[in-house]
């Protein structure tokens, strides 16, 4: 078999490949709620990106409901959601970040620079507590009460629609 029919092969192979991740992805949806099952944030200990704290499970027991945003600095979705953060942080939701898959120094540069709309930050940098909670990608949002039960959890960019149509009723805030 000559290069030029192994690229070919190649090529098809990779495009199989991707079309079929495409489409599988895409057959998820973006909104999950727990209604029919009790799930929980796994027990973690992880390290705050901002301080030496050691983060664990109990920073959820803090208020009656939180946010926890994936993030990362890289993220160009995210991006586009940190000015809604900050003004659901500014209104008074409480917001955890789980910074993911991510360099520490380009995540607090990117806090420094933009804002940060975090009460706190867990530094997940090789993605471990995100393969527990299940993430696929970067941005997602969880909804998640004083006990640690997911009650709803969103991939996707928050942007005003979203937070109103999926989350303002949990914390009478409007954007």
């Amino acid at each position: 078999m000559n290069p030029s029919h192994k690229l070919a092969i190649l090529a098809g192979a990779i495009a199989v490949f991707s079309v079929t991740s495409y489409l599988s992805l895409a057959d998820r949806p973006n909104v999950e709620t727990t209604k029919n099952r009790v799930v929980y944030v796994p027990n973690f200990q992880a390290d705050s990106l901002a301080t030496t704290d050691v983060l664990t499970e109990k920073l959820f027991a803090e208020h009656d409901l939180q946010i926890l945003n994936v993030w990362a600095s890289w993220c160009g979705v995210c991006k586009r959601e940190h000015d809604e953060l900050l003004s659901l942080s500014r209104a008074g939701v409480p917001i955890i970040g789980l910074n993911y898959r991510d360099q520490s120094h380009a995540a607090q540069e990117y806090l420094a620079r933009e804002g940060n709309p975090y009460a706190k930050v867990i530094f997940d940098p090789k993605g471990e507590l995100g393969i527990d909670l299940g993430i696929i990608g970067t941005p997602e949002t969880y909804l998640i009460d004083q006990e640690g039960q997911i009650l709803i959890k969103y991939r996707g960019e928050i942007n005003k629609d979203k937070w109103n149509a999926i989350f303002s009723k949990f914390f009478d805030i409007s954007i």
